[in-house]
């Protein structure tokens, strides 16, 4: 389920690290250079602290879903073939529950930039001054791409499952 913990023989797994394990799937970090990434996703909703993110790493790998190399110094993490293998079971059981949870937060999204958090403070889109509604509409444009690249994602995923099913 989305926004809950998630369970790996036994052992919970945040939605903060199961984040972390997305974005280290895509490539083996160091993890300052995972912070970053995750700051920079997350900007202005969540800043990952490095008292937080270096623990949970550790305990994913004590779980046996990341390894480590020392590479100059830096600990690189990546994901175990047990870690791909659970991430990809995980993520396929929540395709519905991620498509509903990114229209509800585009529904969001959309009423809150309406209203800007205050009713009583509602200005209709044609009577805001142009930079406004320009900078409100970018904001609206990051939000769909940020949603149009999860969906990518997941076209690919079932991409490839079907061309592995053809394969068979």
């Amino acid at each position: 389920m989305v926004g809950k913990p998630h369970m790996y023989k036994g052992n919970r797994i945040s939605p903060s690290q199961l984040i972390m394990m997305i974005e280290l799937a895509e490539r083996p970090m160091y993890g300052y250079e995972l912070i970053k990434v995750l700051r920079e996703e997350y900007d202005g909703v969540w800043v990952p602290k490095t008292g937080a993110v270096y623990p949970a790493l550790r305990r994913l790998q004590e779980h046996g879903l990341l390894t480590v190399r020392n590479i100059e110094g830096k600990d690189h993490y990546s994901l175990s073939p047990e870690g791909q293998a659970w991430l990809d079971e995980t993520l396929a059981g929540m395709t519905s529950q991620v498509l509903f949870m990114a229209r509800t937060t585009e529904i969001i999204g959309r009423a809150y930039l309406r209203r800007k958090g205050k009713v009583e403070e509602f200005i209709p889109p044609e009577e805001r001054p142009p930079e406004v509604l320009l900078e409100e509409l970018r904001e609206v444009r990051k939000a769909m791409l940020a949603n149009l690249a999860m969906l990518d994602g997941q076209i690919k995923e079932l991409e490839g499952e079907l061309e592995r099913e053809g394969e068979s």
